[in-house]
């Protein structure tokens, strides 16, 4: 008969096997993009060299662009490669000093290291890594409650100052990077999850090359708005881990049927 001390040492051991899968796969690499999903920051995507566009009334379209500079705290988590996005959001509606948006979407891509230029809406691009969607919410102290990115802008929405800030959630929706990311971790407040809190930080400030604000989307000036953000949700373990402690726990129940077994040949 399987003791309650047997079935203790055998359950230690499936899941022995599974950790010691867990601990091989924890660096986590997607086409030259490797972070640690152990980190203690796990998982921060953090921006630089963030430019948008400027928007000042409901329909219009925000355009952005930038680079990302670091992954769990280490900026050096892209293997000859730089790692770039540009995003859309449009202007739902705009109440005092907060402005909402909607239809919101990322698109991540590796380059080769050193390609991207800040002052070059037209160097991002090259490999697809990942695709986001924005994911509807509401937001405390926001009248308008169906929206997937809420800001509030010190100064006029059209010329932000310091202080200036956004906050919203994103889904994973595409890319080779999406099955490592789509964890569904990030409550939204009405039932639902999101896989990233998203955050940004803004203010004007166009290049000084630029004695107006362009209409140009390929031209620098056209995004008179720098700032930086972040993307916070959780990584999902690697599908051999989860297939070595699934082994692990079907080796106990082996184990278990196995021992029944034998018990009731034995009292027959």
């Amino acid at each position: 008969m399987l003791t309650k001390k047997s079935i203790g040492i055998a359950f230690v051991a499936a899941l022995a096997l599974g950790a010691s899968g867990a601990a091989l796969a924890t660096p986590i690499s997607v086409d030259g993009v490797h972070w640690d999903s152990s980190s203690p920051f796990d998982l921060t995507v953090q921006s630089l060299n963030l430019r948008e566009t400027s928007v000042q009334k409901p329909g219009d379209v925000l355009h952005g662009y930038g680079q990302i500079g670091s992954i769990n705290g280490d900026n050096n988590f892209c293997t000859g490669c730089d790692l770039t996005f540009t995003f859309t959001y449009t202007v739902s509606s705009t109440t005092g000093n907060q402005v909402v948006f909607n239809m919101g979407s990322f698109q991540f891509y590796t380059q080769a290291a050193g390609s991207f230029n800040f002052g070059d809406p037209t160097s991002v691009g090259g490999t697809p890594w990942l695709t986001l969607m924005g994911h509807t919410a509401p937001r405390t102290g926001f009248a308008d409650p169906n929206g997937q990115l809420y800001a509030t802008v010190n100064g006029t929405i059209s010329n932000p100052l310091v202080g200036s800030g956004g906050f919203g959630l994103v889904d994973a929706t595409g890319g080779p990077a999406k099955q490592f990311v789509n964890s569904n971790s990030v409550a939204d407040g009405i039932g639902g999850w999101a896989d990233f809190s998203l955050s940004s930080s803004f203010q004007f400030f166009p290049a000084s090359t630029c004695k107006s604000v362009s209409t140009d989307l390929d031209s620098v000036c056209a995004y008179p708005i720098e700032g930086n953000g972040s993307l916070i949700g959780k990584s999902v373990p690697e599908p051999g881990e989860i297939g070595l402690l699934g082994l692990g726990l079907g080796v106990l129940g082996l184990m278990i049927r196995r021992r029944r077994k034998d018990g009731n040949e034995g009292q027959a």
